[in-house]
């Protein structure tokens, strides 16, 4: 199958795809380079919620990298962006990382922190992947959302793939929420949704049709992508394995991808089939 030869535009994952917490995979830079130079047009949608887009930069730099801020588009920024285009200046509470509330206080909003006093002022509640997580920060959360705050989950990932394994994502927070309040988020903003996926299509000005998502998670990634009708690539360097390859056809179709690959780097073998 020569899929790659055909796409003009490329759409990866972040973490489990290009990297595992902080670690690039090896020859990841490499493959994008030699993407690029044939015509590629690449563009990056993750559902993280514990980078800000300038840590994931930053990461794309030590990669030795060249990335235009403008290719870059993660759950945590189009949240608070979410937020603000429907009340600017909202007052937020962040159930989330230091990189979550930077997005916040960038987007305009008035971001406050979990562990403030009277969180029933909140009229949003964002949640995401929560490293430090503490009992009164929940509570917090809680009582803001019980008293009428929005629900705005940045992704309903239950897993996050790092060098070491697996860690808690920001929907099994969500989830969490979710069982104490008996409130399903309000919205939510990374994959499965399309909204990443077609911000990034109009901002590269291809179709689905024209691109391919390349992820590592079959219910976000691959499923976001066949929902708009792209090609759909599974690598099993991240939440996925060989099981989820063995496995195929007892999923939902529409987290069936159209090629499984050991890791990106096999982007360059799949351009020669």
């Amino acid at each position: 199958m020569r899929l790659i030869d055909e796409v003009k535009g490329i759409l990866f994952d972040l973490d489990g795809v290009l990297w595992l917490g902080d670690q690039a995979i090896p020859g990841v830079a490499g493959v994008l380079h030699r993407l690029r130079a044939r015509g590629k047009k690449l563009m990056f949608v993750s559902n993280t919620s514990s980078r800000s887009k300038a840590k994931c930069l930053q990461v794309f730099e030590r990669m030795g990298v060249d990335v235009d801020p403008d290719e870059v588009f993660i759950a945590s920024e189009c949240a608070a962006r979410y937020i603000a285009a429907r009340k600017p200046g909202a007052v937020t509470y962040v159930l989330g990382s230091p990189g979550l509330f930077d997005e916040a206080v960038l987007a305009g909003l008035d971001a406050r922190t979990t562990s403030t006093k009277h969180p029933e002022q909140a009229e949003y509640v964002m949640v995401g992947k929560d490293n430090d997580l503490t009992f009164t920060r929940l509570t917090c959360a809680l009582r803001a959302l019980k008293a009428g705050a929005k629900f705005v989950a940045v992704n309903c990932d239950p897993t996050v793939p790092v060098a070491d394994g697996l860690e808690p994502g920001a929907g099994a927070l969500a989830a969490a929420m979710t069982f104490m309040t008996g409130r399903e988020p309000d919205v939510v903003v990374g994959k499965p949704g399309t909204l990443l996926l077609e911000m990034a299509l109009e901002r590269c000005g291809l179709t689905p049709a024209e691109c391919a998502m390349v992820g590592d998670t079959p219910e976000s990634d691959v499923a976001a992508g066949n929902a708009l009708g792209m090609h759909t690539i599974l690598v099993l360097t991240g939440n996925s394995d060989g099981r989820t390859a063995d496995d195929d056809l007892n999923i939902p179709a529409v987290m069936r991808p159209e090629l499984t690959l050991q890791s990106v780097l096999d982007l360059d073998l799949a351009a020669a089939n």
